[in-house]
């Protein structure tokens, strides 16, 4: 017997629409869920009532779109909760927000795009927000670029998609992209100026589990005004000591 005679075609659709509303930020409608999963308007309206009832989809009355529901985030939050991520990143996020001022992020690689686990504000007036649980390409952040340079296997991925051109700084080219991944490895920092958002600045490093794998990077960032040469000395320090104290809770033990 064959792993697919033990497949719930069912399930699988619902799923499938639930993958499908997860790339759509605004949502979709009735007819664009149909047209992108693929099956017809009567299928996918009972799969996406479903998923309503039980709170995974939710439908915006005024524009009838459909988004994900908030059970989704439940689960998700409680899916990276267990892996012990969260839980050993959050105090040092903290203390990094701390002497930094700058809002601090642990994001993980999800596809092309990184995502944001936890996240802790800055304390300065003017900041950069990270929505928990937003994205964003990870081939225009400093933190992508933290964890694809130890993620080789995905980098020809990452290039053979849409590396659009976002700001004047953003790397496009892929030989320009290998080499900086290239000077990440070499320093153990990411270092963005202006190239997802022209008037933001960031710092990351990778984290290691205890198989030396990187599951994650912490990041800082905030306007490109507060990232003088003075002061992403100090920056730099703080987010590497941050990456190392996270990877030793999670087990790594860097090799001599």
């Amino acid at each position: 017997m064959s792993r697919r005679d033990y497949t719930l075609h069912t399930l699988v659709k619902g799923l499938v629409v639930l993958e499908t509303l997860e790339t759509a930020s605004d949502g979709l409608t009735l007819t664009e869920t149909a047209e992108r999963v693929g099956e017809s308007a009567t299928v996918v309206f009972r799969l996406l009532k479903t998923l309503e009832e039980r709170g995974y989809v939710q439908q915006v009355p005024k524009s009838k779109r459909y988004t994900l529901g908030l059970r989704t985030w439940e689960m998700g939050a409680k899916a990276v909760s267990r892996l012990g991520l969260v839980e050993a990143a959050r105090p040092v996020l903290r203390w990094l927000t701390g002497v930094t001022g700058q809002s601090a992020s642990l994001v993980v690689l999800r596809g092309a795009d990184v995502l944001y686990v936890d996240v802790a504000e800055g304390s300065e007036p003017l900041r950069f927000y990270a929505d928990l649980g937003s994205r964003a390409p990870a081939y225009a952040t400093a933190s992508g670029k933290a964890i694809l340079a130890y993620r080789p296997e995905l980098v020809a991925a990452v290039i053979r998609g849409r590396m659009k051109r976002l700001t004047r700084s953003t790397i496009t080219g892929p030989r320009d992209f290998r080499r900086r991944l290239a000077e990440i490895r070499r320093t153990g920092l990411s270092i963005n100026r202006g190239e997802r958002r022209d008037d933001i600045a960031a710092v990351a490093a990778p984290v290691f589990n205890a198989l030396g794998e990187c599951v994650a990077a912490v990041t800082i960032a905030g306007p490109q005004t507060r990232f003088t040469e003075h002061d992403l000395e100090d920056f730099a320090r703080h987010v590497r000591k941050a990456s190392e104290e996270i990877s030793l809770k999670l087990g790594y033990r860097a090799r001599s």
